[in-house]
């Protein structure tokens, strides 16, 4: 096995995270979005994991709240749905999960980001980008 092929993803998750609680509104979240460019949020409840938000499902939930409420202006629209309408289930990791092993969970499951926990804590996310950019420079 190689040095490449034994990465984990520690070596290559994000962990300056910005993150949404559950009662944040999708104003908010466009917000930070737009602000920060990033394009996933782990969704909090206290100190613990409860969904992730990411970009796609912003824009959806953008325009669903936006046609259901035409003669509102578009901020006030997104100020009116709050994030635990929208998040989906996080699908969390172990750090020191191999990068290729990461890769195939989020093919098997259909998914763009990985949470990585710590003990049931927060430490890092893991996009498809940042696998594909590691698992390329093999």
């Amino acid at each position: 096995m190689n040095a490449a092929s034994a990465q984990t993803v520690a070596e290559v998750m994000s962990t300056d995270l910005l993150t949404l609680k559950l009662t944040d509104t999708l104003r908010l979240a466009d917000d930070m979005l737009n602000l920060a460019q990033v394009r996933h949020f782990p969704v909090l409840d206290g100190d613990t994991i409860a969904g992730l938000v990411d970009q796609d499902d912003l824009l959806h939930a953008s325009m669903a709240s936006l046609v259901r409420h035409p003669q509102d202006p578009p901020r006030e629209a997104l100020g009116s749905v709050v994030v635990k309408d929208i998040m989906k289930p996080a699908i969390t990791i172990s750090p020191d999960l191999e990068i290729r092993a990461a890769a195939e969970i989020m093919v098997e499951k259909g998914v763009e980001a990985l949470l990585v926990v710590n003990a049931e804590t927060l430490v890092g996310l893991v996009t498809r980008t940042d696998l594909l950019r590691q698992l390329a420079k093999r």
